[in-house]
């Protein structure tokens, strides 16, 4: 009993098996889910003149895995916080004023953490094209954006439940928290650190590129065979170098440091947050052979991520080493504006000291001033990020990524974004991220 109380609460309280939530909705209506103006609906009920009761999400599709929808059990938000959102903290004399009336009382309702119009700006950016988009404050943790691709509106899942249950798009999924792709180059992030954990500095690293990388039988080949040439660590990252990677997996990094400074980043854990997340994974060890090594250095082999743990790879960076615990809720507050409880900015982990993440940042500004992400070093403010191209199959298709962060130290933000099935990771993924960015300053947040 007492386990349950302090573990699992939360969980039976908002499982749609638990009767008393039944009963409880019949007392209640239900509240709204609100963007972090605390003002703007995402979701909310309304009510018509013979008392019938609609949900409606004003901004359809938008918000469509993050806020979910309350029928056939829900999902999203309105399935893990359905406790909050049927529980009434009105004052007393307005519940007592219900009552006598013999009407239900006004739920809570949920504060969310989601911008509306970053949300809109990476929808905009990516189309029709599959993938996700995540941002989030870098000194919070507080998710602005929560976008995937393809969705559906919640206004209409109910009447549409059998054509979208039936759909092998996966709208459903909530790609940026679950879905799980090959990082491909912006795990270089990764590896950097490993790099520098092992070896103290960046400084004495050289390699000269000749477009191909052999060892134990396998070749490992930079983007287009290109021949980078002499290379220094900044110059490596910088321009993507998949052979200069694979070089130091096997000549500069122990196979337990990269091991070791991935879980600290995140993979193989369990993260417990407001919406469903996948574990990310990440398979190495000692027994790894040198062909797997190489490639997982490079993002690819078995290595497996979700959009959100990538931005949190970023923000920890940003945030000197330190990353936050995702955060998708504010606080709850009752319907007469009275704040019910808060959520506080909470360290997850201490990836790297301030130093280390000050060369990584360096790096990933090289990326920008004059490698492989160029095409955002014109935007009027300090942005730092890495590219990346994942190959999924055994043709060579292949998703395209970009992390990056703001560093101008006020309210910085982190975005990343995955186009699926993009390509080269230096156009489609850049752009929307490039967006994200220009709609967050533009707006003068």
């Amino acid at each position: 009993m007492v386990y349950f109380q302090l573990n699992d609460s939360e969980a039976l309280l908002n499982s749609p098996y638990n009767k008393r939530q039944q009963e409880v909705e019949k007392q209640i209506i239900r509240g709204s889910i609100l963007a972090g103006d605390g003002s703007t609906a995402l979701a909310q009920t309304k009510v018509a003149d013979d008392g019938t009761e609609t949900r409606v999400y004003p901004y359809g599709s938008l918000f469509a895995q993050a806020v979910g929808y309350s029928v056939y059990g829900g999902s999203g938000l309105e399935s893990t916080r359905n406790n909050d959102l049927i529980q009434s903290h009105s004052s007393i004399v307005s519940q007592v004023e219900s009552d006598l009336r013999e009407e239900k009382k006004d739920g809570d309702n949920l504060v969310t953490t989601f911008n509306v119009g970053l949300q809109q700006a990476a929808a905009s950016s990516m189309g029709s094209n599959s993938g996700a988009v995540v941002a989030m404050n870098v000194h919070t943790g507080e998710v602005l954006v929560d976008y995937s691709s393809p969705n559906y509106d919640p206004n209409t899942v109910e009447e549409n439940w059998d054509t979208l249950t039936n759909s092998d798009n996966g709208v459903f999924m909530n790609r940026a928290t679950q879905g799980l792709y090959p990082p491909g180059s912006t795990f270089k992030i990764v590896t950097a650190l490993a790099y520098l954990r092992q070896n103290g500095s960046f400084d004495n690293f050289s390699y000269n590129c000749t477009g191909t990388y052999e060892n134990s039988g396998f070749t490992i080949h930079c983007y287009n065979y290109e021949a980078h040439g002499q290379e220094t660590f900044a110059s490596a990252f910088a321009n993507s170098c998949n052979c200069a990677f694979a070089y130091m997996s096997l000549n500069a990094i122990d196979k337990s440091t990269l091991r070791q400074t991935a879980e600290d980043f995140g993979l193989n854990q369990n993260l417990q947050t407001d919406l469903d997340v996948s574990e990310s994974t990440f398979t190495l060890d000692s027994n790894t052979p040198d062909q797997l090594t190489m490639q997982t250095a490079i993002g690819q082999g078995d290595t497996r991520v979700t959009p959100l743990q990538m931005c949190m790879i970023g923000q920890a960076v940003a945030n000197q080493g330190t990353m936050l615990k995702p955060t998708f809720v504010k606080k709850v507050v009752s319907a007469d504006g009275k704040t019910v409880k808060s959520t506080e900015p909470t360290p997850y982990k201490e990836v790297m000291d301030a130093g280390q993440a000050a060369n990584l940042t360096e790096a990933m500004r090289g990326v920008v001033k004059g490698g492989t992400g160029t095409a955002i070093a014109d935007l009027p403010y300090d942005i730092v990020g890495k590219t990346g191209t994942a190959e999924y199959n055994s043709q060579g298709d292949s998703h395209s990524w970009f992390v990056g962060f703001s560093n101008t130290g006020n309210n910085d933000i982190v975005v990343c974004a995955i186009v699926e099935n993009g390509g080269d990771g230096t156009a489609p993924a850049i752009n929307v991220v490039r967006d994200v960015f220009a709609a967050y300053f533009g707006n003068g947040s």
